[in-house]
């Protein structure tokens, strides 16, 4: 079956008038969306229960509702919270505030293709899935650019939702013929946005990491090291020439003796690559049967998150990453600060966790 593909001559944003849309949230995703959906003509009500996002749709002049008077109001709920919230505002406020035609979008497959969320029959089901953040959401839409989007059905009880699915993505600014919208199912975008960041990401992050240490050990300094491997921007550059070109062709933007040294010397991680191919094979597979999904949603994992996030926060290598930006005159952000060791009475409940802890910090300790 080949892959259904939507560029701008597919969507009409006129089957939305009349159409009142409720975006569930107003995070920087939910922000961009209202945004973009106003200006392309469409009445958009906030459905808020957090006393923090209240000021700032107060400031954008939207509609403000709590969440079953916007369902209530409203043809089209884009629920756009995170997955942790995800399965209480459904169950809780989005449910038994449905009318039958009302049509419930999801920004992310998650809950629905893991069954942690239970939906009515009589109402469209739809994924619409942004590939950028939402501050790119909003600028790709003022600047007329568009962006790349996942789009799927999981209930058509209307018989309308490929029109209105279509229409909405290209309302937001998600429907373009440079970056048109691809059809997939909510598993799809599930598996493929947990598969990335557990196989790829993270992998990425620890090659720099470990090139970073390799480096210093041998004397170089750090500020000419970070400077070489990330903050030149050298990096961005390539991923920017693999958007444009491809992954064989942006070698041309390369020196030769570059180009060389990378062909040449690539093959001796062959043996590394193949390493790495059978580790993501069995990501690949827990993620796909639910395993991950089982896992993560206990509150177990979401302590052994925190004692993890609490050791990476305090190794060397953080301590010396702050150090070379502070050198190099980097700004600081005000971002949320790393968590704290969780309390002993939560880890004791978990014998398993307990176990495991000096593993972790075995391992954070290395860096």
């Amino acid at each position: 079956m080949s892959t259904q593909i939507y560029f701008t001559q597919d969507g009409e944003v006129s089957n939305l008038q009349e159409k009142t849309v409720a975006i569930i949230g107003y995070g920087n995703q939910a922000r961009a969306q209202a945004l973009n959906l106003r200006d392309s003509g469409i009445k958009v009500i906030l459905g808020l229960e957090k006393e923090k996002y209240k000021q700032r749709a107060q400031k954008d002049d939207f509609p403000i509702f709590n969440i079953p008077k916007a369902v209530e109001h409203s043809d089209f709920i884009l629920l756009l919270v995170s997955d942790e919230d995800m399965v209480r505002i459904v169950s809780e406020t989005i449910n038994p505030s449905l009318k039958e035609n009302q049509t419930i979008v999801f920004a992310s497959g998650y809950t629905v293709a893991f069954n942690l969320v239970t939906l009515p029959e009589k109402n469209d089901v739809l994924l619409l899935s942004p590939r950028v953040p939402g501050i790119a959401i909003r600028e790709s839409f003022i600047q007329n650019k568009g962006f790349f989007s996942f789009i799927g059905i999981h209930q058509d009880f209307s018989g309308n939702a490929k029109q209105n699915l279509l229409a909405l993505t290209k309302a937001i600014g998600g429907l373009t013929d440079t970056r048109p919208a691809i059809e997939v199912t909510f598993k799809h975008q599930a598996v493929l946005s947990l598969f990335a960041s557990q196989t790829f990401s993270y992998a990425l992050t620890q090659v720099l990491l470990r090139s970073i240490l390799r480096l210093i050990e041998d004397g170089y300094p750090p500020e000419a090291i970070f400077v070489e491997l990330i903050l030149s921007g050298e990096g961005r550059f390539t991923v920017d020439k693999i958007i444009d070109v491809g992954m064989i062709k942006q070698m041309n933007y390369h020196s030769q003796t570059s180009q060389y040294g990378q062909m040449s010397r690539g093959v001796k991680f062959r043996g590394v690559a193949k390493k790495v191919e059978e580790i993501q094979r069995v990501i690949l597979h827990e993620i796909e049967n639910g395993q991950f999904v089982k896992e993560w949603e206990t509150f177990e994992s979401k302590l052994k998150l925190q004692i993890m996030r609490y050791f990476e926060g305090n190794t060397k290598f953080a301590a010396l990453e702050q150090q070379v930006r502070d050198n190099l005159n980097f700004k600081k952000l005000s971002i949320e600060k790393e968590p704290d060791f969780p309390p002993d009475d939560k880890i004791n409940q978990y014998p398993q966790l307990k176990k495991e802890i000096d593993n972790i910090r075995a391992f954070y300790d290395g860096l």
